[in-house]
């Protein structure tokens, strides 16, 4: 099995900026679907791309790996066992559940003066531990409910700055901004001018987003929405560019770290399949092997090889005898 275990700081890196098991999946097939041809179905005879199914077939086949080599050190629960587990663990909490009402439920039987008085300093504790227990959880709920909530809005190719936090693409800009209340869309007024950005709270009167934007956007194109009391932008970009901040005068970020690839599935079906060459194309060079240009000619070689007349004729089949690349074939004369 190769070393993968260089690899572990990356994955915790993604793992922790998109949250988790599900986000570094994520981040692995969104890989594979912009630049790879993983999702390609490809037709006999192509080159690139994976046979309908196969794609899927391969993922099993590793997950299948993986899972075997947890069962080595986990052996798989039984099936059965599991059930009868869960059904135990329904029925103590069931019989926990009747304890605790029954603790703090009032007694019915009439009894003696002396169990009366040990019954009511019994349910006195009792009481005052489950009043206790519920005082604590609505302090609990009451500190959460407080707490400014944590904010999980990407910067992903942006920034953040002390107003707002953005991502972008290559398309468009995403800017999401935390108001100082849940607030209604009428109470809000978002101003879209081609080179200009302006957000104002109505009933105050706060300015709280008013400057000029990096570059030109559409302004048709551009929308706002909110949800409680997050506002979110969403912006046409005039042109695909990268963009250094949102509003000139505020913290940049470094455009060279960007990743400013676009999805190949925004380009028409010609231009998809060049890029889809191209990629292959890559791939192969990397892993060092023929072109498929140079790939064609050898195929075309082996055939006029043994040829009639050819002064090859009888020899085991030699490409290094030829010029093959960029400079074209330059094949011997004919003898």
């Amino acid at each position: 099995m190769e070393n993968f275990l260089r690899f572990d700081d990356y994955y915790f890196t993604i793992c922790k900026e998109t949250g988790g098991i599900e986000g570094v999946l994520h981040s692995m097939f969104n890989f594979l679907f912009r630049r790879t041809d993983f999702f390609y179905e490809a037709d006999p005879g192509d080159k690139m791309g994976f046979i309908p199914g196969q794609s899927k077939q391969l993922v099993n086949k590793i997950f299948d790996q993986y899972q075997n080599e947890h069962y080595k050190r986990f052996p798989p629960k039984d099936p059965e066992q599991y059930a009868k587990k869960i059904e135990e663990y329904k029925k103590k909490k069931e019989q926990e559940s009747k304890i605790g009402e029954q603790a703090v439920s009032p007694q019915v039987e009439k009894p003696s003066e002396n169990q009366t008085s040990q019954k009511k300093e019994v349910n006195t504790s009792q009481t005052a531990k489950v009043q206790t227990e519920n005082q604590e959880k609505q302090i609990q709920n009451q500190k959460e409910t407080n707490q400014k909530p944590s904010s999980n809005i990407s910067t992903y190719n942006g920034g953040e700055t002390e107003k707002y936090k953005w991502s972008q693409s290559i398309n468009d800009i995403t800017v999401e901004l935390r108001l100082p209340r849940k607030v209604k869309s009428k109470e809000l007024n978002v101003e879209f001018k081609v080179n200009h950005l302006k957000v104002t709270l109505k009933p105050e009167n706060t300015v709280l987003i008013d400057g000029e934007l990096y570059e030109k956007i559409k302004v048709e194109d551009s929308l706002w929405n909110i949800d409680g009391d997050l506002l979110q932008i969403t912006m046409e970009k005039g042109i695909e560019t990268i963009w250094k901040t949102i509003i000139k005068g505020d913290q940049e970020i470094d455009a060279t770290k960007v990743e400013n690839s676009k999805p190949l599935e925004s380009f028409d079906t010609e231009t998809q399949g060049a890029l889809r060459k191209i990629m292959y194309e890559q791939q192969r060079k990397q892993m060092g092997l023929p072109s498929t240009e140079e790939e064609q000619q050898l195929e075309a070689l082996k055939k006029a090889w043994n040829a009639e007349g050819s002064p090859f004729k009888g020899q085991p089949f030699d490409p290094s005898k030829f010029n093959i690349g960029g400079g074209g074939m330059n094949l011997p004369p004919m003898q």
